[in-house]
């Protein structure tokens, strides 16, 4: 990347509860440096955003958000056939955690970032969905999508509301009929009883907090998990366990957790799917892993 590349703030206007625009905006007013050589797209969807963004050779799109901008950011790029290009991100999102994989704690660091420009590559998963081809962080199934569910209805009215209300909703619920199949081998059957079954891209989770301790960023594998009940989620939550290194080796670390590492998958549940912090419109997903697909600026 050139030493002083233009950069391109795409702004989520619904990220960080709607308060992504302001912020940014105030940020900027204190580093008239990045200011005099940036713009700002500003768009409330991914459909918006096709719309109105036109890039350059020498500019760097940068996802202004959550983990749900940056996955709209890579598909959109993936679409025009533009991966290629150096991208950025400034964690203006709840979670945030390909920022926190990439050392990006904050907007101020981020921003630094952008202006050293020092890059990695990182894996994506694509899948088989139309509406949702692409996960950066995680597809999964069981307690985090129907929290997520819930959240996502209610995260305008009040964040801390929205969480309470979807863990008193979602906390104590079980779900049976998931299949899970990696790399041709059925490993989670539809008859167990589970709390979470998912497959996760990088090593943090939502909140910086670091999942799967050890999990490389960019090394063509992804990993799965099943959790048995509310009590080793949160076990998980709290202390992370250390990723399988070896491909198909099923581990359990925990009691109630088992992880295996995969390139490809296949994820079917009688619930509806969540990809990278949304949920969609969908029951099964067809994974594989793209190594080292995106480069992207890192702290």
């Amino acid at each position: 990347m050139r030493s002083s590349p233009r950069f391109v703030f795409l702004v989520n206007a619904a990220a960080g509860t709607g308060r992504a625009p302001g912020k940014l905006d105030t940020l900027l007013a204190g580093l008239p440096a990045i200011a005099a050589r940036s713009r700002i797209v500003r768009s409330a969807s991914p459909a918006e955003l096709d719309g109105l963004l036109r890039l350059s050779d020498d500019e760097v799109p940068v996802a202004v958000g959550g983990d749900g901008s940056f996955n709209a950011l890579v598909t959109l790029l993936d679409r025009r056939g533009e991966l290629g290009r150096t991208v950025g991100l400034v964690p203006f999102g709840t979670g945030n955690a390909t920022a926190h994989t990439l050392g990006l704690r904050s907007a101020e660091v981020a921003l630094a970032a952008l202006e050293r420009g020092d890059s990695t590559a990182i894996d994506i998963m694509r899948t088989a969905i139309p509406a949702a081809p692409i996960a950066v962080v995680s597809c999964s199934t069981g307690f985090e999508s129907n929290f997520l569910r819930r959240y996502g209805a209610l995260r305008y009215r009040s964040k801390q509301y929205a969480g309470l209300s979807a863990l008193a909703t979602s906390a104590r619920k079980h779900v049976r009929g998931v299949t899970l199949t990696v790399d041709g081998t059925e490993w989670v059957h539809a008859k167990e009883l589970l709390y979470n079954v998912g497959v996760y891209n990088i090593p943090h989770y939502a909140f910086g907090k670091v999942m799967w301790r050890g999990m490389a960023r960019d090394d063509g594998l992804a990993l799965a998990a099943a959790v048995s009940s509310p009590l080793w989620y949160w076990n998980l939550m709290a202390r992370g366990v250390s990723a399988p290194i070896e491909r198909n080796t099923s581990e359990q670390r925990l009691p109630g957790v088992r992880t295996i590492r995969w390139h490809t998958a296949e994820l079917d549940s009688p619930l509806r799917l969540q990809i990278d912090g949304e949920t969609i419109e969908a029951y099964q997903a067809q994974l594989t892993v793209a190594s080292r697909a995106v480069t992207v600026i890192r702290a």
